[in-house]
């Protein structure tokens, strides 16, 4: 029996792709915005709740997104018709993964280097680290975080560029339909 190529991605790949890029874009935001808040502010407190949820969601979805994209079945990979063109456009998406898992991961790493599950969800009381540079675990996730958006930037001008250069419908493999 032959097996057939789809021509888009499975419902739940969409979903799951579609739902990773408001998490991201939402943690991402929510991080800029809060950074500029003084540790000593108890303000700080609910949208760091916020943002340190949204990464360990992230994070599952980020893990089930990944094993759903080997078990189901996909689209053959978009060609640009330029070798090393096809080989940075596989090599973004597993970029992609790996900085959407290590942002995650390295938040957590900040979060019980810096104690702050206690501090944020068990109301403690204690207060916040005055500088949560003092960790390593921060320096990493800061450097990340642009790195992803950078890799972000040039998937989504990759795809811009498939469907408005190369004609291929690209977007379209991406969402929901027959």
């Amino acid at each position: 029996m032959k097996s057939i190529t789809p021509s888009r991605y499975h419902p739940l790949q969409v979903s799951l792709h579609w739902l990773t890029v408001l998490l991201v874009f939402a943690a991402f935001i929510l991080g800029k915005t809060m950074s500029s808040l003084p540790n000593n502010d108890s303000a700080k407190l609910t949208p760091l709740a916020i943002h340190m949820s949204i990464g360990i969601l992230t994070l599952l979805v980020i893990v089930v997104r990944f094993i759903t994209r080997m078990k189901l079945p996909r689209p053959a990979h978009a060609s640009t018709g330029n070798v090393f063109l096809d080989w940075l456009g596989k090599a973004v998406h597993y970029a992609l993964y790996a900085l959407v898992f290590l942002m995650a991961v390295s938040g957590m790493s900040l979060s019980l280097q810096a104690g702050l599950v206690p501090i944020v969800f068990g109301g403690s009381g204690a207060p916040l680290p005055a500088d949560f540079f003092d960790f390593a675990a921060r320096a990493l996730h800061g450097f990340i975080a642009p790195a992803l958006l950078l890799l972000v930037l040039l998937h989504v001008g990759a795809a811009f560029y498939h469907q408005l250069f190369i004609k291929d419908k690209l977007f379209s493999r991406m969402w929901y339909g027959k």
